[in-house]
């Protein structure tokens, strides 16, 4: 007598990974990013991809504020990027983006905060390389680096985060909203870096 054995249906994080693919793709094959990535980018094209991250996150924080507060019940206590963007701006002489924050999208349910979120804490992986990377090539940017280290200061953070995915996001449904989250957040950096950082 033959059994069937089911395959596990894959992680939350690996479901929004598949689905979201090509517009993770788009984000990979803007201009800057090479730069960025090799540790190449000038000082100044380097305060303005800080300057678009606090323009992409500040309102997107601000709009979800309560929501954010409330993570830490849930086993994730979010950490606020704007704190350690304004750091590096100023250790740049650079100043904010305008006080007057543009809009960010707005989660119509948890699921779709929950995606957007996946996409916030998964640019910390790619963080620690672009900081590990500047630091060696430019040391001379080392005080303004407080950014792209948040995901080197605990670097199991994301197996936990994924297992925080699995618990808030454990259907169809829900995954499915959280992938409508993933791909507007995606888009909103894109949008942002796509316009802010001059060729």
């Amino acid at each position: 007598m033959s059994s069937v054995i089911s395959a596990a249906p894959p992680s939350a994080a690996r479901f929004l990974r598949e689905v979201t693919a090509a517009a993770h793709t788009q984000v990979e094959a803007l201009p800057h990013m090479p730069a960025l990535a090799d540790g190449t980018l000038t000082p100044a094209r380097y305060a303005q991809v800080l300057a678009c991250h606090w323009a992409i996150l500040a309102p997107w924080e601000r709009q979800h504020a309560p929501w954010l507060d409330a993570l830490a019940t849930q086993g994730w206590p979010y950490r606020r990027r704007t704190d350690a963007l304004g750091h590096d701006l100023a250790a740049l002489g650079a100043s904010l983006p305008s006080a007057e924050l543009g809009e960010a999208p707005q989660a119509q349910d948890p699921a779709q905060a929950w995606g957007m979120l996946y996409v916030v804490e998964g640019s910390m992986l790619g963080g620690r390389v672009i900081a590990r990377q500047l630091r060696a090539r430019q040391p001379a940017l080392a005080s303004a680096l407080d950014y792209f280290d948040l995901g080197s200061e605990d670097p199991g953070a994301w197996r936990r985060f994924q297992g925080c995915l699995d618990a808030v996001l454990p259907d169809e449904a829900a995954r499915a909203q959280a992938a409508i989250g993933a791909a507007a957040m995606f888009g909103h950096f894109h949008h942002h870096l796509s316009l802010g950082i001059s060729a």
